[in-house]
């Protein structure tokens, strides 16, 4: 199966480049670009070497018709088409390479991925992927070693860098591979800067195991559940706020482009009306719209969506969309109660990367846009809530003209998980796109927040599962990946942790 890795632009350097120009060896390659109509595009050396040697990978590459995308945000996207019959093509893969260093980015063969061939052996597996990237690196393989990517499975094999013998986090190749052949290979961000090695410092002084603990401490949120899963009740949980990286000298926090901490704004109070809505058919989900949500209906009906598997339908929920328009508007229910809309245009894209909340052609400004979200959402609040906070790193249902606002009931001063909303607003516009209403309702009293045990205690305990483990990174600053790595101790903050803040006992 296929393993998508999302990757962020990254800051290059051609000081970096560590491989030897092949461009003296071979022309440039031309193509008709793939958006550029009646433009030629031309390879850079640095890309053009990589291009020459996926050739000797894989020769069949060579008759393919090739297209060239770029650069986009730093990276060339390379697309390879079989010609089938006259004026018919069928995608064979897709190549991105980076604009400054060469270096792949990403390589996906659609026809190997199509094919169904059984899992293959640990041994074919490693033989395979490390064939492939042994071809493309060079002497530079030899930094890299070899891990299982998924438990019990050999249907990709993660490569990760090493320098002073301890890995180098963000430097990794995962290669997908069925039993004949390489289908994908992706790399996490520092890969593509090819970086040397002598700009690795050799690990100094770094922070004691106590030290270690007490920065980790500082991390742990004390948060609620309106509802556990493990219990059905309330419970006082921690849980680790992270970018997952702490400097390993100082214990300052170092952000990497997979970095994922939630950042919540200042509390915000507010005065809930309560209002609930019913629609036990289309036609009612229509009236809904127009009557208490103000969206324009004219011309435009809804039916029951019958194409969502219920595997991926909450309980009870079902969903209606519009028909005949251009468009599309879908209303959500859950046990016949309206628990959220979303409006989309024509064109619209819900990729909550396209902008980072941070609209196209945007009339207004965040404040004014989180203003009219606030006003919007107060009505529809649960009676009980008082205060909220937005999750300003969180995104979601979003598309290129929005902005996203994810708001989260506050019980005694404390952030409740599971009491979730989301609104939407078109920074041109003005107007709500979206509503999701995710509010849980606690079935007895909440924990008292003074009964938790310490933050220590709870980093003692994460720490006890997950040990911190030294090595380096190439850090994030200002949304840019910098050339220069930094020694760092890696925090677990990807696998699920959940501390019963009462009893000290890790969830199940």
């Amino acid at each position: 199966m296929k393993q998508t890795m999302k990757l962020a632009s990254t800051i290059l350097m051609a000081n970096l480049l560590v491989t030897t120009p092949l461009w003296l060896q071979h022309p440039t390659t031309t193509v008709q670009a793939a958006t550029n109509q009646g433009q030629q595009v031309k390879l850079p050396p640095a890309a053009e070497q990589t291009l020459q040697t996926l050739y000797a990978i894989q020769p069949e590459l060579k008759s393919m018709d090739m297209k060239i995308d770029g650069p986009n945000n730093g990276v060339y996207e390379l697309r390879f088409d079989k010609r089938m019959a006259p004026g018919k093509m069928e995608l064979y893969a897709m190549v991105g390479l980076d604009a400054t260093t060469g270096a792949l980015h990403s390589y996906e063969n659609e026809q190997e991925m199509q094919k169904q061939n059984n899992q293959p052996s640990e041994a074919v597996a490693k033989q395979k992927t490390a064939a492939f990237l042994q071809k493309l690196l060079g002497d530079d393989f030899k930094k890299y070693k070899a891990t299982q990517t998924r438990k019990g499975k050999w249907d990709a094999v993660t490569y990760t860098r090493h320098e002073h013998g301890v890995p180098v986090f963000t430097d990794r190749y995962v290669v997908g591979v069925n039993s004949t052949s390489v289908m994908y290979v992706n790399t996490f961000e520092g890969a593509p800067l090819r970086a040397a090695s002598s700009l690795f410092a050799e690990p100094g002084k770094v922070m004691s195991k106590d030290e270690v603990t007490g920065k980790v401490a500082a991390l742990m949120e004390l948060t609620y559940n309106a509802r556990k899963k493990e219990t059905g009740k309330p419970a006082l949980k921690y849980s680790l706020e992270s970018t997952g990286y702490l400097n390993a000298a100082t214990g300052e926090e170092i952000e990497s482009a997979s970095s994922r901490k939630s950042r919540y704004s200042e509390t915000i109070a507010v005065q809930p009306g309560g209002k609930k809505f019913t629609a036990s058919n289309a036609d009612e989900a229509a009236r809904v719209l127009t009557e208490e949500f103000q969206i324009k209906m004219d011309g435009i009906t809804l039916e029951t969506d019958t194409h969502t598997p219920a595997e991926m339908k909450g309980e009870g929920e079902t969903i209606y969309r519009s028909k005949g328009r251009d468009g599309k508007i879908t209303v959500y229910t859950t046990n016949n109660e309206v628990t959220g809309f979303q409006v989309r245009g024509k064109i619209e894209s819900a990729s909550a990367k396209q902008h980072n909340n941070k609209p196209a052609n945007a009339q207004l400004t965040y404040e004014e846009a989180k203003e009219k979200a606030v006003q919007f959402l107060q009505p529809y609040l649960d009676s009980s809530v008082k205060e909220m906070k937005i999750d300003k790193i969180k995104i979601a249902m979003s598309s290129a003209t929005t902005y996203s606002f994810s708001f989260y009931a506050l019980y005694d001063g404390v952030i409740v998980t599971d009491q979730h909303y989301l609104v939407n607003v078109d920074g041109q516009t003005g107007e709500i796109v979206n509503f999701m209403d995710s509010f849980t309702k606690p079935t007895a009293p909440f924990p008292d927040k003074k009964t938790a045990i310490s933050k220590e205690a709870a980093a003692k305990q994460f720490l006890k599962d997950r040990p911190a483990v030294l090595g380096y990174i190439f850090p994030v600053q200002n949304d840019k990946v910098q050339a220069m790595p930094t020694l760092v101790y890696s925090i677990d903050a990807v696998s699920y942790f959940s501390l019963d803040a009462v009893t000290g006992k890790s969830f199940k």
